[in-house]
């Protein structure tokens, strides 16, 4: 997967940025000197379109207590954009940075069980003393019958 650029609808080919307008130009110049070596740019073409698809433009006006804005530069990013587009990635889960682990104390040993999964109801046993229970929607703990 090559690198892309949402915001500029850009893709990165051997160092350059390039726009669909750029590849197409690019090919039709290879196909009319003959030069039909141009499956890297037509991939391009392809996953730069296919990702200008699968994408959603969000156009908000975002105002923030000083102490929240601070808290969001502190997360990291380049510019205003760039820091609420890492936060909501951050949110969403689509960062493996991004995602905290659940962890719950087991009601014997109070030793931490991780949670891996969001789903509810689920079994599930401390490692470390071996004692089993079910995790109910609302995070709360039941014995297994």
């Amino acid at each position: 997967m090559s690198e892309i650029n949402l915001e500029e609808a850009r893709i990165s080919v051997e160092g350059q940025w390039l726009s669909a307008e750029d590849l197409t130009d690019m090919i039709q110049k290879k196909m009319q000197a003959g030069d039909m070596k141009f499956s890297n740019l037509a991939a391009a073409l392809e996953e730069l379109n296919n990702a200008l698809e699968n994408s959603t433009t969000l156009n908000i006006k975002l105002v923030l207590p000083k102490e929240d804005y601070e808290k969001l530069r502190a997360a990291g990013g380049d510019d205003d954009r760039e820091m609420v587009r890492n936060a909501i990635i951050t949110f969403i889960g689509g960062s493996a940075a991004g995602v905290k682990k659940l962890f719950i104390k087991c009601p014997k040993c109070k030793g931490p069980i991780e949670i891996a999964t969001d789903k509810r109801p689920l079994d599930v046993e401390c490692a470390k003393c071996g004692t089993g229970g079910r995790l109910t929607a609302q995070n709360k703990w039941a014995k297994l019958e």
